[in-house]
């Protein structure tokens, strides 16, 4: 794919150990087609169930979790830390996508590196999460 039909995310996912880590994830982008009567439509979308806009102000590492649902973060403003129990950890600063798919396991913790942090998320419905799976699946056998 061009670089500018995909969006770079990180996913955070459980391990066989139950512990978590995190793959580089290209997200393709929707494309906007329009129709010969001149309508529009957009392809490549994927399904939500929930959605919600959170805001923190902590600094300290949260304990650790699991995500409540698998979906995506998007960081509106500020900037946050995210650690797997590999020890690896990600700075998400504003416009960055996490990709949450840690729902079992020990999960992750994190904590606000600017203050205030305002994260979208929503989460995926089945079909999305089975394809998201899909592809974290044949990134990590490649």
């Amino acid at each position: 794919m061009l670089p500018d039909e995909e969006i770079k995310a990180v996913a955070i996912v459980a391990t066989p150990d139950g512990g978590s880590a995190m793959v580089d994830l290209p997200l393709p982008l929707c494309v906007k087609e329009t129709l010969p009567d001149g309508s529009s439509q957009w392809t490549g979308l994927g399904g939500a169930t929930v959605w919600g806009v959170t805001a923190g102000g902590g600094t300290d590492y949260m304990r650790w979790h699991r995500s409540a649902k698998a979906g995506l973060s998007i960081v509106l403003n500020g900037a946050w830390e995210i650690e797997a129990t590999t020890g690896e950890r990600r700075i998400l600063d504003t416009g960055d996508v996490l990709v949450m798919l840690d729902t079992t396991g020990q999960g992750h913790r994190s904590r606000t590196l600017t203050s205030p942090c305002a994260v979208l998320g929503m989460a995926f419905d089945d079909e999305t999460l089975a394809s998201i799976r899909r592809d974290v699946a044949a990134l990590a056998s490649a």
